[in-house]
């Protein structure tokens, strides 16, 4: 998916970046040949002016030709490096627009696992509490059941003794337990 992104968003940018490149040549060439045909025009003018003969000297013609070719290839490199400005910032801005899309899926996509971690730690809590619950049944039983136990084994070992100890009187000399017999 990131893959996919990624291609699209260099594919965009080249796209940009050879369009304004394409507009940028014309319009360098443009400018370069206007500017030269403007101060050739300018410079023969001035010439004629300055010799007071027409057609100019063959130095106005040399003069004109050497500040024709200085002047538009000035005007073609400025504009050259305004549209080379101009490409850039087009592809910081779809580079800005592109971020703030994945900005915002990652938010989106964070949204939903955390929705989805909280219905998982609901789920686990409830089986957890279940879990223990019967557990908790479970030992509660048991120890009811060992309560029992332990109980009727004590109850039978008290009745044990006391059956004994019954015995037991019986042998010493003096003690007769009637029971219909008055007590003293």
């Amino acid at each position: 998916m990131w893959e996919r992104r990624l291609v699209t968003v260099v594919g965009t940018a080249a796209k940009h970046i050879l369009v304004s490149a394409l507009r940028g040549l014309r319009t360098i060439v443009v400018t370069g040949i206007v500017v030269a045909v403007v101060v050739v025009i300018i410079t023969e003018v001035v010439g004629a002016y300055l010799t007071k003969s027409f057609p100019p000297t063959g130095a106005t013609h040399l003069a004109a030709a050497a500040l024709a070719i200085a002047f538009g290839w000035a005007a073609a490199v400025t504009v050259a490096i305004g549209e080379i400005f101009i490409a850039s910032i087009k592809v910081i801005e779809l580079l800005i627009e592109e971020a703030e899309k994945a900005e915002k899926k990652a938010v989106e996509e964070i949204g939903v696992l955390s929705r989805k971690a909280e219905e998982e730690a609901v789920r686990l809590g409830h089986t957890a509490a279940r879990d223990a619950g019967a557990v908790g049944h479970s030992a509660l039983s048991d120890a009811g059941a060992l309560g029992h136990l332990v109980s009727g084994a004590v109850g039978g070992v008290v009745g044990g003794v006391e059956h004994g100890a019954e015995g037991l009187a019986s042998h010493i000399p003096g003690h007769h337990h009637n029971e219909n017999a008055p007590q003293s």
